[in-house]
């Protein structure tokens, strides 16, 4: 188990190296830094680091697609999604280690990201599926379900790094404190105080 020193010069590092460049990924340490500066995340604007690709099987019967389009694959109707690498998003859904990013104008079509089972506090937050079936993420999206692609399933979450450059964080670092030599005094009040 990482002690908190370590997790602190990690965070520290990351958020160093992450000033230098235009985007950084959006892990649980920096959402811990924003929340500790109040920073609100439905205001902080988010991009996919890859493209995604959603696709489903559309029902003969269906009348109409709403997102994406439809082709025809093998004597089959495919309802297919892209979301281009960088595409900007905003955060419309927050629960302890997930977010949802819509990328379109509904609130209510979004994808999750979050922290996946062995992550640490440094690592990207991830799409996240329902379920996998084999290298296929399951998602619920526009009220149907949808297989993400396998070149997307690793996909992750980014900001701006001038967001990070905005924070106020103070570090300090305790430098101990020794007992002082020939003063009994506040040892003999120390207990007195007490009997």
């Amino acid at each position: 188990m990482l002690s908190k020193k370590t997790i602190l010069i990690f965070s520290t590092t990351l958020l160093l190296t992450a000033c230098s460049a235009p985007k950084t990924y959006f892990t649980a340490a920096i959402r811990a830094d924003l929340a500790a500066n109040h920073q609100p995340l439905d205001k902080i604007q988010f991009y996919n680091d890859r493209d995604i690709v959603l696709r489903r099987d559309v029902k003969t019967g269906e009348a109409k697609v709403t997102d994406g389009k439809v082709v025809l694959e093998k004597g089959h109707n495919v309802n297919i999604i892209r979301l281009k690498k960088n595409t900007p998003g905003v955060c419309v859904l927050q629960r302890n280690n997930i977010v949802g990013i819509a990328f379109e104008q509904n609130n209510n079509n979004f994808i999750t990201f979050g922290k996946t089972k062995q992550a640490r506090p440094n690592d990207p937050y991830r799409i996240l599926a329902n379920e996998w079936v084999n290298e296929y993420g399951v998602i619920n999206y526009d009220g149907k379900q949808y297989h993400i692609e396998p070149a997307g399933t690793e996909a992750s979450i980014m900001i701006k790094s001038k967001v990070l450059r905005k924070l106020n964080i103070k570090e300090h670092e305790m430098k101990g404190r020794k007992v002082e030599s020939g003063n009994s005094n506040s040892s003999d009040n120390s207990n007195s105080s007490t009997q």
